[in-house]
């Protein structure tokens, strides 16, 4: 009886007390991305990767440059014929017949013709600075046309500027058909005093260049400045 009533006196467990929701105040600062991207001016809509700058330069030098080279490699084997008139000066027929005569003795023309206007025959032989000079300027061509095709068939890359070891092909193509046979024309007018005053020349021009420098005539109407490596 004792223990029941003991335990009448039990009291319940209270019950578990109602925390409060904590609340948690968060911000959200927007984060600075630290890459720095420029503006790409240039480029094309699209997204292409390339400048439209340097596509249109280079297709400019490609328009300009292929159909130039093809005639100046075309021209460089084929004679500029010209006709230009020198100052002598006074100095007796004799003595400047006989700076012209040697002039062409030197370099392998024999005269095929006597007269008024004497004419001097040879076989012009390949220049090694000329035929460099092509092989210069067609590699710089085919330079220029490969950068256009990495540009407009990306799929070839780098793969396309192996068009400028044909640039030889040029120096080839003159040194094999530079050799020809050259006339030139030289006629002399002699003043009332008996002496030349000018002299008239016909033919390639620069074998008459080569004179010029070689005799060191004047042109006529021209005032000859010496250049940069000739002074």
């Amino acid at each position: 009886m004792a223990a029941k009533l003991h335990l009448l006196h039990l009291h319940p467990p209270p019950p578990p007390r109602l925390t409060r929701p904590v609340r948690t105040h968060l911000r959200f600062r927007p984060v600075r991305s630290v890459l720095h991207v420029p503006a790409v001016t240039g480029l094309a809509e699209g997204a292409v990767g390339y400048s439209l700058a340097s596509y249109y330069t280079s297709l400019g030098l490609f328009v300009i440059s292929v159909p130039g080279l093809w005639s100046l490699i075309k021209r460089s084997v084929k004679s500029k014929i010209v006709q230009k008139t020198y100052v002598v000066g006074e100095k007796e027929p004799k003595q400047v017949a006989g700076e012209v005569l040697s002039f062409f003795t030197r370099n392998n023309f024999v005269i095929s013709d006597r007269g008024e206007t004497i004419t001097f025959e040879g076989i012009m032989v390949p220049s090694s600075s000329q035929a460099a000079l092509l092989t210069f300027c067609t590699c710089i061509s085919l330079a220029s046309v490969a950068l256009v095709l990495s540009i407009t068939v990306p799929e070839g890359g780098n793969n396309w500027f192996w068009l400028t070891v044909l640039s030889p092909l040029a120096g080839v193509y003159y040194w094999r058909r530079a050799a020809r046979k050259e006339q030139i024309k030289v006629k002399m007018m002699v003043g009332d005093d008996g002496d030349v005053s000018e002299v008239i020349v016909q033919g390639d021009d620069e074998q008459i260049e080569r004179m010029r420098k070689e005799l060191e005539l004047q042109e006529k109407g021209m005032v000859y400045v010496k250049g940069i490596f000739e002074r």
